[in-house]
């Protein structure tokens, strides 16, 4: 494989010669051009070396990276010396040669057949009649889809009781385990009289992107000793996070009767602040339960306060803030919210909404208020502001995410579009990704793992498997397209442009004119948001170089629910 590798790297660098010298005979080249043209060529032919060789040794992490350094950083130098050879290159002329004008010859028009006067209505019946039977199958093919999910849904919520008994038999294999008490659940390990109390107390608690059990272990000496991991559904990237981070430590050796408190004594994790919150009121629950009813110990632990800091502040003011059209739309405001909006909501508090907490919510999956006014402004706000005011106040506006995009097409100056005919089944395409993320969520009760965006790679650099290639493969696309995955791939754009849609219907039931242009204008859906910018650059070759990252994003998704089905149904 890796001489095959060393092959196309050397027929890549052959066409770049040719491609050089062609450029050369149209245009006068001085040492900038040639310099920038060669260093960024340069730069993408070792990105693609670093990248396949990282991804043959099984480093995922590394290739993505790789991608974005070296690959992004020759595209940039590549496109600002396109733009400096448009500007300063001088252009050879060629002569040419005028063709003689052929003398025009006069043919007689001829009147209509019978036939084809008669064949114009038929071909139009035709097409009226694939017009209707198109609209049927799409109207079906909608409704399937909301049948299916609702279907999926309520197996979800009525099914897939959690077995404790076998969770902890499977961790401790050896041991005797009796159960003593049922709520809460907590089992025995061995036999009492053989030395101290040995208890494991079954813990639930809410994660920013799923539910997760905890077992805690308790001794007779009130102590915890140890935190077991024992069914996980919150977001990999940030559990993998905390484990590395290994925050479950500090717990060992804790009187349950402390009062476990994040930034009091207990210390969150950076980039995984939500989880290791959730994760804490669930021992401290837990710990406190046990201190109670086991122990009969009297509280003397502090309340819980609320958790009300710098992020909970610096939300809650962006949050306000969308909401006037002056912030987030004219300069200098705009750039300096998006700056906001990229080191608050996605490198400081990385908490960009995701479809695992909007699936979360429709299934119950809510943490508390208390620990997490966050998730409660970000998620239940936006949602309430789509159901009551008609406005997505977070997509094109709070999401860090959108604001790389517009950053990184503002560097590019260049606005491609998809060939008309990928992109005619674009919205199919997108609808279709959702509706299989919604499923994949329901059918496991693991919001988790249908969350397929590329938020948490991007600003804690923590992903897992096929994650690592979808985040540079749209950040690439976003060079070339505005708004590349807001507009074709984001799950929670399209589920708030379809809720302000089912919101918009319903109103219409009860009115005549279901908005006004005002309401057009605020709730304008992420593909009209973007279309009306024509791109700058038309022609039949850019059509298909993005219509190529196109297919690559959307093979590369669907490699990341092949990847999460395959892990939940055969684990490690």
């Amino acid at each position: 494989m890796l001489g095959l590798t060393w092959f196309c790297l050397g027929v890549l660098t052959f066409v770049s010669i040719i491609v050089l010298v062609k450029l050369s005979k149209r245009f006068h080249l001085n040492w900038i051009a040639w310099g920038g043209l060669s260093i960024g060529i340069s730069l993408i032919l070792f990105c693609i070396a670093w990248s396949v060789s990282s991804t043959l040794e099984g480093e995922p992490r590394a290739a993505s990276m790789g991608t974005i350094f070296f690959g992004f950083s020759g595209i940039i130098l590549l496109s600002f010396t396109a733009r400096y050879i448009g500007v300063k290159g001088e252009k050879i002329e060629t002569p040419v040669i005028k063709p003689v004008p052929a003398k025009e010859e006069i043919v007689p028009k001829l009147s209509q057949t019978r036939e084809q006067i008669i064949s114009k209505p038929v071909k139009q019946y035709r097409a009226s009649e694939k017009s209707n039977l198109g609209n049927a199958v799409s109207i079906g093919i909608k409704y399937f889809a909301y049948i299916s999910l609702g279907i999926a849904l309520i197996v979800s919520m009525t099914t897939g009781k959690k077995d404790y008994e076998a969770m902890v038999r499977n961790k401790f294999q050896h041991d005797t385990l009796t159960k003593i008490n049922e709520n809460p659940v907590v089992f025995q390990l061995g036999e009492k009289s053989t030395g101290p109390g040995n208890y494991v107390m079954m813990q639930e608690g809410q994660g920013y992107g799923g539910p997760f059990v905890l077992g805690i272990r308790i001794m007779e000496d009130t102590r915890i000793h140890e935190v077991i991991p024992l069914e996980n559904r919150e977001t990999p990237a940030f559990v993998k996070k905390i484990e590395d981070a290994k925050f479950r430590e500090q717990f060992v050796g804790k009187l349950i009767t402390d009062d476990y408190i994040v930034g009091v004594d207990v210390d969150a994790v950076t980039g995984a602040t939500i989880t290791c919150m959730a994760a804490t009121e669930s021992i401290r629950k837990g710990a406190h339960i046990a201190a109670i009813k086991g122990f009969k110990m009297k509280p003397e632990w502090k309340k819980v306060p609320w958790k009300f800091g710098p992020g909970e502040v610096l939300i809650l003011v962006l949050f306000i803030l969308a909401f006037i059209p002056k912030i987030y739309s004219k300069s200098p405001w705009k750039y300096v919210y998006m700056v906001a909006s990229i080191v608050i909501v996605g490198f400081y508090l990385n908490a960009s909404i995701s479809i695992g907490s909007l699936s979360g919510l429709v299934m119950g999956y809510i943490p508390g208020i208390k620990d997490h006014i966050i998730w409660w402004v970000l998620t239940v706000g936006t949602v309430l502001g789509i159901i009551i005011l008609g406005k997505n106040v977070y997509c094109f506006r709070i999401c860090p995410f959108y604001w790389i995009e517009f950053l990184l097409n503002k560097i590019s100056g260049v606005r491609l579009n998809l060939s008309p005919t990928i992109q005619k089944r674009s919205k199919f395409i997108v609808n279709f990704f959702l509706w299989f993320s919604l499923m994949t969520i329901f059918l496991s009760s693991h919001p988790a793992l249908g969350a397929y965006e590329p938020f948490a790679m991007m600003f804690s650099l923590e992903g897992m498997g096929v994650q690592w290639y979808i985040l540079p493969i749209a950040l690439i696309g976003s060079f070339f397209v505005s708004s590349f995955w807001c507009r074709y791939f984001c799950p929670v754009g399209n589920t708030f442009t379809n809720m302000l849609r089912l919101r918009r219907n319903f109103l219409g039931l009860f009115k005549q004119k279901h908005t006004t242009k005002r309401e057009v204008k605020d709730n304008i859906s992420n593909e009209q948001k973007t279309t009306h910018k024509s791109g700058l650059i038309k022609s039949g070759w850019t059509h298909k170089l993005v219509s190529i990252i196109f297919i690559i994003t959307a093979l590369f998704v669907l490699g990341f629910f092949y990847q999460s089905i395959v892990s939940f149904f055969f684990p490690e």
